[in-house]
């Protein structure tokens, strides 16, 4: 396949801060930590992006986060048939009952509004979960010990990832604690897309939040198709 006809996905990226020692994340569903430097580059990095989070961390921001599609997997959501689920908030929120419907809709959201990376913001058993199909990581190291109850323990071994920047913060009025920020990738891209017609699966089209999707943004749907049928058959 050339690279004029390679079809570039979706990517599954990680946006996080953990502790220096120590690889803690959350205290009681909160941060223990403020760092105004680091929610601006947050709020910058995903705004417009579908972003895929837990429901304790969806519960501690809030609100559903402005200018962004944000997708709460939780265990509260299942179906009598065991399938995957997705229930339709509003225009900005969706609930997933797991981590393959989470993705369909990051997916369909991305494809359609020609975004090339989805965010997992969070908390610890959603980073898990995905640990395997991440390729980019944006990790800011606090440098604070602080007790924690969530924990974000990922290695970056240097065969499997390299370092795309690092940045030293220091303490401030607005920042209550030095920081590093570093964007790791890895080496070798983790791809998981099935064929676009194997993906839509009967379950999820059935729902009625999909189908007004798919008829209302039907042409760039179909020219996605058809750009992935062809890199398909090369």
């Amino acid at each position: 396949m050339s690279a004029s006809t390679r079809v570039r996905y979706p990517s599954i990226s990680y946006i996080t801060a953990r502790s220096y020692p120590g690889n803690v994340i959350g205290f009681q569903n909160k941060l223990p930590w403020h760092l105004r430097r680091d929610l601006r580059r947050f709020r910058d990095l995903t705004t417009g992006h579908a972003v895929i989070m837990g429901r304790k961390t969806f519960e501690s921001i809030g609100k559903t986060l402005p200018n962004r599609i944000n997708i709460v997997m939780s265990r509260e959501i299942s179906s009598n048939s065991g399938e995957s689920l997705l229930i339709r908030e509003s225009d900005g929120l969706i609930f997933a009952s797991d981590g393959d419907a989470a993705l369909f809709a990051a997916d369909l959201y991305s494809i359609i509004n020609e975004k090339s990376d989805i965010y997992i913001i969070g908390g610890e058993n959603v980073y898990n979960h995905f640990e395997k199909l991440v390729n980019k990581v944006h990790l800011t190291l606090v440098f604070a010990e602080v007790q924690g109850d969530a924990f974000f323990k990922m290695t970056f071994p240097k065969k499997e990832w390299k370092i795309l920047c690092e940045e030293d913060f220091a303490k401030s009025d607005f920042d209550e604690f030095g920081s590093r920020y570093i964007v790791y990738e890895r080496r070798e891209r983790r791809n998981r897309y099935r064929f676009l017609r194997e993906f839509y699966t009967d379950q999820l089209s059935k729902d009625r939040w999909v189908e007004q999707t798919l008829i209302k943004n039907e042409k760039n749907i179909t020219k996605y198709q058809l750009s992935h049928q062809e890199s398909f058959e090369i």
